[in-house]
């Protein structure tokens, strides 16, 4: 088995330096990380391909670094590898994972996210376990896609598709999504065949030099529409509350209706995720669709977010990104939790 190893910083490559804040070395992590696995694993005959683009908290990355990142996953020769593994830190791991599995559909071997609480020199660290279940589950030929393992603090491990993942929420320990399964529960005896790298994979390297301005708004009480730049912006992407709401009082600078006009002059498309492309359920949403809101169904707002830049970085406008960005929710919604022994 051959799996190539991404480091991009974050926790689990951070150590403590002589004023005890936490800085990330992904250097020191990768030699953590493989002399743990194979002390653990002394007979293992797993090799690992070592990559550092990125060695950064995930609190710092750009979109310059989502570009250098997939820039790193092109350049590989998938023929070679049964897996990737990506070391990413757990601030935005969910805006990572949504991206990936946006920009990397179709992609014939599993991408494993795996992070950690604490800094892998730390006792209640998870980093290793993280780690340790990624390549075990490489090495029983997981589906192809984007997966994020963590294990969370009632003790279990999950896993989690990548589209799906959920911020962790402050002071907390663990990861959910709507598709998370314990590991024992992923299994599948139908066999898994590696296709050819897809379209999307060979054309990364050619769009992933720019990083397209996207905004992604989160609306709150006060917020005032009339007042966000919005100079070369190639999209927004507005959240809603939990009823796939924002406010809509027209004629009012703190309406989504106000930002939405402004998108139009400029030419910029204006979704709205989630919300559901017919029937929303409050006159609210109704009315924001309505005026010209694009509405994102079935997905969060991080994968929403990165579906769009993606879209945008391979070049799409119009109804062709917004086509774009449904298709690849209802094509990640067709993959199922597989796992072949």
């Amino acid at each position: 088995m051959r799996i190539a190893l991404i480091l991009t910083g974050g926790t689990i490559c951070s150590r403590a330096g002589s004023d005890g804040t936490r800085r990330s070395d992904v250097g020191t992590a990768c030699t953590v990380l493989e002399q743990h696995y194979r002390l653990a694993h002394p007979y293992s005959s797993v090799e690992f391909d070592v990559q550092m683009p990125l060695n950064a908290l995930s609190e710092d990355l750009t979109p310059d670094d989502w570009c250098t990142l997939l820039r790193t996953i092109a350049a590989l020769d998938l023929r070679r590898y049964d897996g990737i593994i990506i070391a990413h830190g757990t601030d935005t791991l969910d805006q990572t994972a949504a991206m990936l599995s946006a920009a990397l559909i179709g992609i014939p071997v599993p991408v494993m996210l795996v992070s950690a609480i604490e800094p892998l020199s730390e006792p209640q660290t998870n980093g290793h376990a993280n780690f340790e279940a990624a390549v075990k589950l490489i090495c029983k030929h997981l589906s192809g896609g984007v997966w994020v393992i963590y294990e969370n603090s009632d003790g279990y491990m999950y896993l989690h598709r990548g589209f799906d993942l959920l911020p962790c929420q402050h002071e907390s320990r663990s990861f959910y999504s709507g598709t998370m399964q314990k590991i024992s529960a992923v299994l599948d005896a139908a066999p898994v065949h590696k296709k050819s790298t897809c379209f999307d994979m060979q054309m990364l390297s050619a769009h992933a030099k720019a990083a397209p301005e996207i905004m992604l708004i989160r609306p709150y009480n006060g917020l005032r529409y009339d007042k966000l730049p919005l100079e070369d912006v190639a999209a927004v992407v507005h959240g809603t509350y939990h009823s796939e709401t924002a406010n809509s009082v027209r004629f009012s600078p703190y309406a989504v209706q106000t930002l939405i006009q402004r998108c139009r002059s400029n030419g910029i498309p204006c979704y709205l995720a989630p919300c559901q492309e017919q029937n929303q359920s409050y006159g609210s949403g109704y009315d924001l669709v309505q005026e010209g809101a694009i509405p994102l169904g079935h997905m969060t707002l991080a994968f929403a977010y990165g579906a769009v830049w993606t879209g945008c970085m391979l070049g799409l406008s119009g109804e062709q990104l917004t086509s774009r960005v449904r298709q690849m929710r209802q094509s990640l919604e067709s993959q199922l939790f597989r796992c072949c022994m």
